[in-house]
């Protein structure tokens, strides 16, 4: 990618240049002329069947850059990925208990938050065309207490994202807790083929929290440089070519590879990395004897009176993509989410996130090395507030123990125990001005504390 395409790229994701004022001098213009990769269709089209041409197109079309675009065969990806991956399936249990519904009239409007088109209520967000929201699912002491599908139906299984990453983080500390894993051992004792790389010396729990000190940060300008380590392990998992080398590489042996950021020690700052996350999936497989699928469902999804299976999409050797490429229904991911709150048993049909494991992803991470990362001003413009830190793959830990993870393109799960609240939500907005500005956490956060206090 050159130059002039990386500067372009990164000023339309920072949402500062409109993509129309420069129709004579972008870069992008070639990626963006290809069929589907624009948005173009209203985010209420989801809600009917694609027509038979668009869907071949979509499907001939899918990669991983494509898909990035946010345009509209990526509001098709969204609720259809098992189309263009393979596919497994964690079962959820054989009992299904529909969540009980207390509809709280004044939430929509009562809940506001500043956007770029200024002071919005809840109701006025979830419709605003820029922000190309597709469902909000909020629960509130068992009960569902706002819901709306602008963009989807209530029984479609859409991509989580990064929102994914939790899963990880949940079985990592269940096995933590188990004794099955140590913390303090160095990833290279769980991963021996890394030995004699960089991976030498980083910990587990430095790995966890997103600190290695290894060029694996998914900045901006890596996500849009074909030869940057990120976005080579991107393509490995989608089974497309390296752009860089027109190869199809393996992930792990990509991962291998990866670069010490000289002078920075693990766990000193917080760069976020899905290639990490991927990581603890191969480790948990290697200890367990078993696929990541089959993992989660006897630990977690088994237990689940959700309505579906959940969908794990895979790379092309067989491993799930748990750090982003998991699909549910909306109101089976809120579910997820009860299990870290006292209804839990409104969603499962035992406890499945114990006291122990509960403390220990709400406090694992640093606040210092959290403060140190790129991240931690964006989110305090999202909540409005300052979190306290991230912690064991979630984005965001806040001092009355709130946990939040985000997801690429608009996907989010916030976790409020304490309140006994939990809000998730679907998007397919991609980064192309007008869209691309996400502040459903900030409406989620409010949201639990107008509940809590009313």
């Amino acid at each position: 990618m050159t130059p002039k395409l990386r500067r372009y790229f990164l000023s339309a994701l920072c949402l500062t240049v409109p993509l129309a004022s420069h129709a004579a001098d972008n870069p992008l213009a070639k990626y963006l002329e290809i069929p589907g990769a624009k948005t173009t269709l209203p985010i209420s089209s989801a809600k009917s069947p694609f027509p038979l041409d668009f869907v071949q197109d979509a499907r001939k079309r899918f990669g991983n850059f494509h898909y990035q675009l946010g345009g509209d065969h990526a509001l098709y990806y969204n609720l259809h990925l098992s189309e263009v991956l393979h596919t497994a399936m964690s079962k959820p249990n054989a009992v299904y208990q529909p969540l009980e519904k207390a509809l709280d009239p004044d939430l929509g409007d009562k809940v506001s938050f500043t956007t770029k088109e200024g002071e919005l209520t809840l109701n006025e967000y979830v419709v605003h065309p820029n922000h190309r929201v597709q469902a909000v699912v909020m629960v509130h002491k068992g009960k569902v207490v706002f819901e709306t599908y602008p963009g989807m139906n209530p029984t479609d299984q859409h991509v989580w994202m990064s929102p994914g990453k939790t899963t990880v983080a949940l079985v990592i500390a269940q096995m933590e807790a188990e004794g099955k894993i140590d913390m303090n051992k160095q990833v290279v004792e769980y991963i021996p083929e890394f030995k004699g790389t960089n991976w030498d010396g980083i910990k587990m729990i430095d790995a966890a929290n997103m600190a290695t000190a290894l060029q694996l940060e998914e900045t901006l300008e890596a996500i849009v440089d074909p030869e940057s380590i990120i976005v080579r392990f991107f393509s490995a998992e989608f089974g497309s070519p390296n752009p860089a080398t027109g190869k199809v590489d393996d992930w792990l042996a990509v991962l291998k590879t990866a670069d010490k950021i000289q002078g920075e020690d693990p766990g000193y700052r917080f760069r976020y990395s899905s290639a990490v996350t991927q990581i603890f999936v191969k480790i948990a497989e290697r200890i367990e004897n078993k696929t990541w699928s089959q993992i989660f469902e006897e630990r977690v999804w088994g237990h689940m009176t959700a309505r579906n299976s959940m969908q794990h999409h895979l790379t092309p050797d067989g491993t799930s993509v748990a750090h982003g490429l998991l699909s549910t229904t909306a109101e089976d991911f809120a579910r997820f989410g009860m299990l870290f709150t006292p209804s839990w048993n409104k969603a499962a049909m035992k406890p499945v996130v114990s006291a122990q494991v509960l403390k220990r992803l709400q406090t694992a991470g640093s606040p210092e090395a959290y403060k140190r990362g790129a991240k931690y001003e964006g989110q305090k413009a999202d909540f409005g507030e300052s979190p306290l830190m991230n912690s064991y793959q979630f984005d965001a830990v806040f001092e009355d123990g709130a946990l939040w993870k985000h997801g690429n393109l608009g996907q989010g799960i916030y976790i409020d125990p304490a309140r006994d609240f939990v809000g998730v939500y679907y998007s397919t907005n991609g980064y192309i001005p007008p869209y691309g500005e996400d502040k459903m956490p900030g409406y989620l956060r409010r949201a639990a504390k107008f509940l809590a206090e009313n």
